[in-house]
């Protein structure tokens, strides 16, 4: 298997001395997204993501736009992400195989993040993701006890309308039906794990409404497997989203971090990003189902 290469999309500059020759390659990706296709540490030697790590049986390119942190919203919105937009439709556009994208994680972790309450006004619990303790459930619901059913309806009609937007944008540039191929993610355990700088991700939130920590990484489960599941019916959905492939990933096993661990721990090198190990057996397997696809 070859491993894919990658260029920064601010390599790629028409009539530039320096952009490279993308003609000799067998598929040529864009690629869009958060960090897990961008960096997950601020310790170089340990930062890993998937770009990194697919390989494939001829030699393919993707040219990268993601940026850590990046959320759907801002994939879709012009300002916000011009290289991107400019590459698939703009006067920069040029045909591409396939579009690469990973989404929908930190979206995710910035709804689940939504407090209460604001200024002491209680947020209403279709704006938000979490239940606080008087609104949990009975016990025998499990996880869902803590989890706002209509906030997540909230929260899936919003995804699917920035993918509304996506579709559109691809529809109107010169890879107009050309296969979007995008990943589900893996189930983190909620820790003191941070990227370096800052705190953990889902911790404080899971702090903020008091649940029980032998609960946490039950919530996050539950989480990313509603996620997996809204980004599987909407790659089911061919009518509205066409030519959408979505990667199950709980078809991988992975090392899970132990509770409670503050660095390095199983296949994760912090509280929500992979080590190259955990991204390399997530992205070989996506590889593949990418390349049966064509």
């Amino acid at each position: 298997m070859i491993p894919l290469e990658h260029f920064d999309a601010s390599q790629i500059s028409p009539g530039g001395p320096d952009a490279p020759d993308l003609s000799s390659y067998g598929k040529r990706f864009l690629a869009e997204g958060d960090s897990w296709f961008t960096i997950g540490s601020l310790h170089l030697l340990k930062s890993a993501n998937l770009l990194q790590e697919m390989a494939f049986s001829q030699r393919n390119v993707a040219v990268n736009c993601a940026a850590p942190g990046d959320q759907l919203v801002r994939m879709v919105e012009h300002v916000r992400d011009s290289r991107f937009l400019e590459l698939l439709r703009g006067r920069t556009a040029r045909f591409w195989d396939g579009i690469l994208l990973s989404a929908g994680g930190n979206d995710l972790i910035g709804a689940i993040a939504t407090p209460a309450s604001v200024a002491g006004v209680a947020v209403p619990l279709e704006r938000r993701l979490l239940r606080s303790a008087a609104e949990w459930g009975g016990v025998g619901e499990g996880p869902a006890r803590y989890v706002s059913d209509t906030g997540w309806s909230t929260f899936a009609d919003y995804l699917r309308a920035n993918f509304d937007q996506l579709i559109a944008f691809r529809e109107a540039g010169p890879s107009a039906g050309q296969p979007i191929f995008m990943h589900t993610y893996a189930v983190p355990t909620p820790r003191p794990a941070g990227a370096g700088i800052g705190g953990a991700w889902l911790m404080p939130s899971l702090l903020a409404y008091a649940i029980p920590a032998g609960e946490w990484r039950s919530v996050a489960a539950l989480f990313i497997k509603r996620l997996a599941a809204l980004l599987a019916a909407i790659a089911a959905d061919s009518a509205r989203y066409p030519n959408v492939h979505a990667f199950d990933t709980s078809s991988v096993a992975l090392v899970a971090a132990l509770e409670g661990a503050s660095g390095e721990s199983g296949d994760w090198v912090n509280e929500i990003h992979l080590t190259h190990g955990g991204c390399r057996k997530l992205a070989r397997p996506w590889s593949v189902a990418i390349e049966a696809a064509f």
